[in-house]
């Protein structure tokens, strides 16, 4: 037996869970207990981010490209949900690709390379703020037949 509750505040718990692991690592940062390898690992990570960024956003558009796609404005008056079908987390990236009739996989890997330029922090925190924002798209009804 499933219960309704849990299934909704699912995405919060780990979205939670998520922020309580950054802490930890940020307070391990803090009191010089990370180990130097990962401390230099994540030098090298953080300043090849404008690079690294520009490579996503070129297999995006190359990707989108490739499979006829094309990004465009969504019709008027379709609302933006966060999608319960397909999502990972709390399905917001899910939500944006219907919306904007693009594959989910080409707005993930938009959102990693967000993530690079304007930070992973940036990105966290704008992910919290959409899954909280966004509704969840409503149930549809069955169909008659």
């Amino acid at each position: 037996m499933s219960d309704g509750r849990n299934e909704q505040n699912s995405p919060l718990l780990i979205i939670g869970g998520l922020l309580i692991v950054a802490g930890a690592v940020l307070m391990a940062r803090q009191f010089n207990l990370v180990p130097e390898p990962l401390l230099m690992m994540w030098r090298v990570l953080s300043a090849a981010r404008g690079p690294v960024a520009l490579v996503l956003v070129g297999i995006v558009v190359i990707v989108l490209a490739n499979r006829g796609g094309s990004f465009h404005a969504p019709a008027k008056g379709t609302r933006l949900y966060r999608s319960r079908s397909d999502k990972v987390i709390s399905g917001v990236l899910g939500g944006l690709a219907k919306y904007f009739g693009v594959d989910t996989t080409l707005v993930r890997l938009g959102f990693v390379a967000l993530a690079f330029v304007g930070g992973v922090w940036t990105a966290v925190v704008a992910y919290i703020v959409l899954s909280v924002v966004m509704p969840e798209e409503p149930m549809t009804p069955p169909q008659a037949g």
